[in-house]
């Protein structure tokens, strides 16, 4: 397991703190995402993983907007290609993309399960 530190605006605020809620632990994990507003699925990889959130790394052009909801299937370190299940898949509500048409598009996902049980605490 990698710890990585991204100090990047999407994860700073205009004071130049950092918005996130909780330990992130940079962790390099297949992902598999369902763009409902797209049809189709797509295959990527975290970068950073919490409890209330996934920052991916998915493929170029991948057509993402914040605030729009999707499905999430987080994958073992050691996933040899497992099949997701759409009951094994999160819902999660994109907050920030990054995508420059050249690398790799960048987004952080927030877990819509993780919102509602600490709502509910």
């Amino acid at each position: 397991m990698q710890m990585m530190t991204d100090t990047s605006a999407a994860t700073t605020g205009t004071n130049g703190h950092d918005r996130r809620r909780g330990l992130r632990i940079g962790q390099l994990r297949p992902v598999k995402v369902y763009i409902p507003s797209a049809g189709r699925y797509i295959a990527g990889r975290t970068r950073d993983v919490s409890a209330a959130g996934l920052q991916l790394e998915l493929p170029r052009g991948t057509p993402l907007q914040s605030g729009r909801l999707l499905s999430v299937y987080l994958g073992s370190d050691h996933d040899g290609g497992t099949l997701a299940h759409r009951e094994q898949m999160m819902p999660a509500r994109v907050v920030w993309v990054r995508s420059d048409g050249q690398m790799p598009t960048m987004a952080g996902v927030e877990l819509l399960a993780a919102v509602a049980v600490q709502s509910a605490a």
